[in-house]
């Protein structure tokens, strides 16, 4: 009998709970994976009208996901993994790394990338000359209507990121690199130029990201209103026509997203030949769909379920070293986290083994730097917090908190974040601090999120580029569209802007180990952990790489039996 046989029986009531147990034991599960697998069979079931109409079940890949598309825009993505890697499948960018084979800690081969090598992608060739960047396109590139793509498309699509202000303006001007619209030329339709404030490497480095995807002239101007004259709406709610190797087909919210190959794509057609992201908001369900072979791959897993799927043998288990950081953040600009003796004593009174035990199942390291452990100037030496209550009680009064209840704001759709909530909430009630738990829908927790509206909240944070001046950029710099604590310090910003483009030098790295004992003193985040990147897929699945951003592109995959 397989795992699939026993859940269905079990959602029918054709056999006991203890008649599921005993069948699930007998196939090698542990209790963990057979609760797991209990709560998932007699949950809601999910309406998986995908796996039954397939026509070709071996070329389909599908792929549980948590969450729905907050936008489609690639200039603006900055939460939803569902809507990157659409876009990442969907578009192709001017370059991407090399991919090397590599070694996980346990000895398990896999493939990664070699962020300092550059590669060309949808350009020929590309070179750095001075303070430009200088791309020659590749011939017969198309979007996937057949409309060429040419040096002047890149000029218009990169001209729209600035006119819009999206986020990936703040990624390309990173430290005055690139400082307008007029920074982008066409010498001949054959030539695109980005021209840098100085010569530096970080630029070709953020170019490779989804953000700057090129969207076509032609459907910007079809879709454009004279109030919106960039399309802003419509490339929220609507994927924008692509250039790389999948297409949208349809997507539905709360159901599932459907890519199919372009058939105009310039490159090596995927062996998949559609891509099904299913939204499954329940994790124990996605872990059932996984178990179950109904899905080949699955987002979002908890992290304690990791033992039980790696030792499964229909189930591929890769746990990564990243460079991600999880973090309890707290608002500097609400009471109490105003005070800096109040941020301190919550970083006091935090349960950091705890977290990396029980949250993480052991898949994660001690993080003491805003910039985090394999990232060059990665400094913990000044970081005093470790959990002491009595430390943290005399701060909470230097810092004259009145009792007055605090609230923590979760996703509800990652369940580590539930989980390290309530150990906080109990820690910080042992110290005399009322804590009040919040779960919130993804869309809701993103939206206060970026509005700076809410008062203390679980998150993470994973730099694409591996560069301190990069990373302190995005969390630490003022200006930033992420610095969602509104962490503000005059020094700090000095050495920002100092240093980003900066030639490699020891006064460089000093700097950078400054600004991060200014910020472990100040206190707007504390570290929890390094989790590792975990991932799953069924064991027929292959050709995973691992990139730095860590969304899949589903182009690499194949499936082994064929």
């Amino acid at each position: 009998m397989s795992v699939k046989q026993l859940s269905d029986d079990l959602n029918a009531r054709r056999i006991s709970r203890r008649r599921f147990w005993q069948g699930a034991a007998a196939l090698g599960l542990t209790a963990t994976g057979i609760s797991v697998l209990e709560r998932g069979a007699l949950a809601a079931p999910v309406q998986f009208w995908s796996v039954n109409r397939q026509d070709d079940r071996e070329h389909t890949l599908i792929v549980a996901v948590s969450e729905n598309i907050d936008t489609f825009d690639p200039g603006f993505t900055v939460g939803s993994k569902t809507a990157q890697t659409a876009i990442q499948n969907t578009f192709d960018q001017l370059t991407q790394y090399e991919i090397v084979d590599l070694v996980a800690p346990d000895g398990t081969p896999y493939k990664g990338v070699n962020t300092l090598n550059i590669l060309p992608m949808l350009a020929e060739s590309w070179t750095q000359d001075g303070d430009k960047l200088v791309f020659t396109m590749r011939d017969g590139a198309t979007f996937s209507n057949g409309d060429p793509i040419d040096a002047n498309t890149m000029v218009e699509a990169y001209k729209r990121i600035y006119e819009t202000n999206a986020v990936s303006t703040f990624l390309l001007s990173m430290g005055g690199a690139v400082t307008g619209a007029d920074a982008f030329s066409a010498p001949d339709a054959k030539t695109f130029v980005i021209q840098m404030s100085k010569p530096n490497s970080l630029v070709a480095q953020n170019n490779t990201m989804h953000n700057t995807s090129a969207l076509n002239p032609n459907q910007i101007k079809e879709v454009a209103t004279e109030a919106d004259p960039w399309g802003l709406e419509f490339f929220k709610a609507n994927l924008g026509m692509g250039n790389g190797p999948y297409m949208l087909e349809s997507y539905k919210p709360d159901d599932a997203l459907v890519m199919v190959a372009n058939p105009n794509y310039y490159g090596e057609q995927p062996f998949f030949t559609k891509v099904i992201l299913k939204v499954v908001p329940d994790a124990s369900q996605r872990v059932q769909l996984l178990l179950n072979g109904d899905v080949d791959m699955a987002t979002q897993i908890p992290k304690q379920e990791y033992e039980t799927l790696a030792a499964s043998d229909e189930i591929t288990a890769l746990s990564i070293p990243s460079n991600l950081v999880a973090m309890l953040e707290m608002n500097t600009t609400l009471a109490p986290f105003d005070k800096k003796e109040i941020r301190q004593a919550v970083a006091y009174a935090v349960p950091y083994q705890a977290i990396i035990d029980q949250v993480f199942n052991g898949q994660a390291t001690e993080a003491k730097s805003l910039v985090p452990s394999g990232m060059p100037t990665s400094d913990f030496s000044t970081n005093m917090y470790t959990t002491d209550p009595a430390k943290a009680k005399e701060l909470l009064a230097a810092g004259g908190y009145d009792g007055t209840p605090v609230k923590l704001s979760f996703n509800a759709g990652i369940p580590e974040w539930e989980r390290i909530a309530i150990l906080v909430q109990a820690a910080l009630k042992e110290v005399g601090m009322e804590v009040e738990l919040e779960k919130l829908p993804y869309a809701t927790f993103n939206e206060l999120e970026q509005g700076r509206k809410l008062q203390m909240w679980t998150d993470e944070w994973i730099s694409w580029v591996n560069d301190p001046y990069y990373h302190l950029s995005w969390l630490a710099a003022s200006t930033s569209p992420t610095n969602y604590p509104s962490f503000a310090n005059e020094r700090v910003d000095e050495i920002i802007a100092e240093f980003t483009l900066s030639d490699p030098s020891p006064e460089k790295d000093a700097a950078s180990k400054e600004a991060q004992a200014i910020i472990i003193e100040e206190c707007p985040y504390v570290f929890l952990c390094q989790p590792n990147w975990l991932f799953y897929m069924r064991s027929d699945i292959d050709n995973y790489v691992y990139y730095n951003d860590e969304l899949p592109r589903y182009y690499h995959f194949t499936r082994k039996s064929s």
